[in-house]
């Protein structure tokens, strides 16, 4: 303990630093902090009775946050206000692993950090929220432990066994097995913070480009990702064993067939790269021209800031430009969810911090002014995921109001508390119409009518969540003597589209049947 508290004095953490990073996420993130803005799975979220679900996927960091801290996880506010503290304190440990002094330069830059439009995407699921932030702590700490372990730490902790080495080894591999557990590709952020720790350290020296030094340190870090992804796969079994569930969902991400074809799938991962990096409309629904210009100032900034060791440091930062997109290699191109990159905003802050810091005269200032642009493109695509989701959400919340209204009455007021078995035939649009952005792989535009192409558990959840509580699924044995009746029936929103026949009521929202509807062929 005195350790710790020597170390934590060494650090000169400030409580003022902790109330502007803290106050830079919180107006950062006010949209969700105060609006219940529910998207595609917060429905599920919200009704579920059990958080089981995500020791199936392999995060049971997430179950465990879940469980003791947000047994509701489906609510505005409080996720949001967590994240913003979490993220605060993972900056304060982040620029002290660089050797950074906390400046205006490092707030600069976490404005991007916080705003990065991947958090959008990741913030859309408020489940995830939570766990996010305490994973990008758990993984600043990991890398934290990392960065002051001497070049030789491995050399130390095998051949002559010291317990201070191998302790710190275990203590960043059990820290990176939770932070792993709350969301696997978060490994990837410790990747990526090893190699700009090592870009910075370079920069910052005066001799000669420290080619051991680095590469035992990249080694020493790579080795506390093996023993990270080791305790994780050993704590993720004893959770499946625990709980009695079985792996599912990550597993469908993985192609290895892929790997068949190596030129093809790196030069797809290096295109995938280039256009998240430019700020590719096809990427992010609207494009942020300043994103390749403001990486191309960080290129020159590395050059420049020591000539003599300018091709290795560029090296390095081709390195952590590229780490992010690792997994791309197990999942293929485009498979990987734009808010599973969780080491991009990391990768734009660092950018930004070493071109406001070791760039000079002209340059610095371009730097500013192209970096600034950079930021004002972000919040602009920002806030028109903002104007879709709230518009699309008033759709389905007036649908949805609509719906529940017409059952109500179709029920009768001598059956209240009753019990409305909905069944659903065929689905609405998967995604709605909007004048404004929407990421590729994001669900802003997603209506809880038509996403999965009908799926019956989501439209029920959704309409309890809308306050119409008495409505149940119908069960799967039931639905298909139905379907006769409902291809008697018009589509919605048409009189008649919403019936009753007997205990159940059936919605028929399109012509074509969806999976528990389709009259198997003679």
């Amino acid at each position: 303990m005195s350790a710790i508290t020597a170390w934590l004095r060494r650090q000169c953490f400030s409580w003022r630093e902790l109330f502007i990073l803290t106050l830079v996420g919180i107006v950062a993130n006010v949209y969700f902090l105060a609006n219940y803005s529910p998207s595609i799975d917060d429905e599920l979220a919200a009704v579920r009775a059990s958080s089981e679900i995500w020791i199936a996927q392999g995060r049971f960091t997430t179950y465990l946050l879940e469980t003791l801290l947000f047994p509701q996880a489906s609510i505005p506010f409080s996720p949001y206000l967590f994240l913003a503290l979490m993220l605060a304190l993972t900056h304060m440990l982040l620029v002290r692993a660089h050797g950074v002094t906390p400046g205006w330069r490092s707030y600069a830059a976490y404005c991007l950090f916080v705003t990065y439009p991947t958090w959008w995407l990741i913030e859309e699921f408020s489940a995830n929220v939570p766990a996010t932030g305490i994973g990008f702590l758990l993984a600043a700490a990991a890398l934290c432990l990392q960065a002051e372990a001497p070049a030789d730490a491995l050399r130390r902790c095998f051949r002559h066994f010291s317990r201070h080495e191998a302790g710190r080894l275990l203590a960043i591999g059990l820290l990176l097995a939770l932070c792993a557990g709350a969301y696997q590709t978060l490994l990837l952020l410790f990747a990526c913070g090893t190699i700009g720790v090592a870009l910075c350290r370079s920069i910052q020296g005066d001799a000669a480009f420290p080619w051991r030094q680095t590469c035992l340190r990249i080694i020493h870090g790579g080795v506390c990702l093996v023993a990270g992804a080791l305790l994780y796969f050993a704590l993720n079994k004893l959770a499946l064993g625990l709980s009695g569930t079985r792996p599912e969902y990550v597993a469908g991400f993985i192609n290895l067939d892929n790997l068949k074809a190596p030129y093809w799938l790196v030069g797809s991962i290096a295109l995938e790269a280039w256009e998240i990096y430019s700020g590719s409309a096809g990427q992010f629904g609207a494009a942020m021209p300043a994103a390749a210009v403001a990486l191309a100032c960080t290129a020159i900034a590395v050059a420049r800031a020591r000539a003599g060791v300018a091709l290795p440091n560029l090296l390095l930062f081709a390195l952590l430009l590229g780490t992010p997109f690792l997994l791309c290699l197990l999942t293929g191109p485009a498979s990987l969810p734009l808010r599973a990159m969780v080491a991009l905003p990391y990768v734009i802050w660092l950018s930004a911090l070493l071109a406001f810091t070791y760039q000079r005269g002209a340059a610095w200032i371009a730097g500013l002014v192209v970096f600034a642009l950079f930021q004002l493109q972000i919040v602009n695509l920002t806030s028109q995921y903002i104007a879709t989701a709230t518009l699309v959400q008033h759709q389905d919340r007036f649908m949805g109001f609509d719906i529940g209204r017409r059952l109500l009455l179709l029920r009768g007021g001598d059956e209240a508390g009753k019990p409305i078995w909905l069944d659903v035939y065929g689905h609405g649009a998967e995604e709605r119409v909007s004048l404004f952005a929407a990421a590729q792989t994001g669900v802003t535009r997603g209506s809880f009518f038509g996403w999965d192409k009908g799926n019956l558990q989501r439209i029920a959840a959704y309409l309890r969540v809308l306050g119409f509580d008495t409505v149940r699924p119908a069960p799967p044995a039931a639905r298909s003597a139905l379907t006769t009746q409902f291809e008697q029936m018009p589509v919605w929103p048409h009189e008649g589209s919403l019936r009753r026949s007997g205990d159940y009521y059936l919605l028929k929202l399109g012509k074509t049947p969806d999976a528990a509807h389709v009259v198997p062929a003679e």
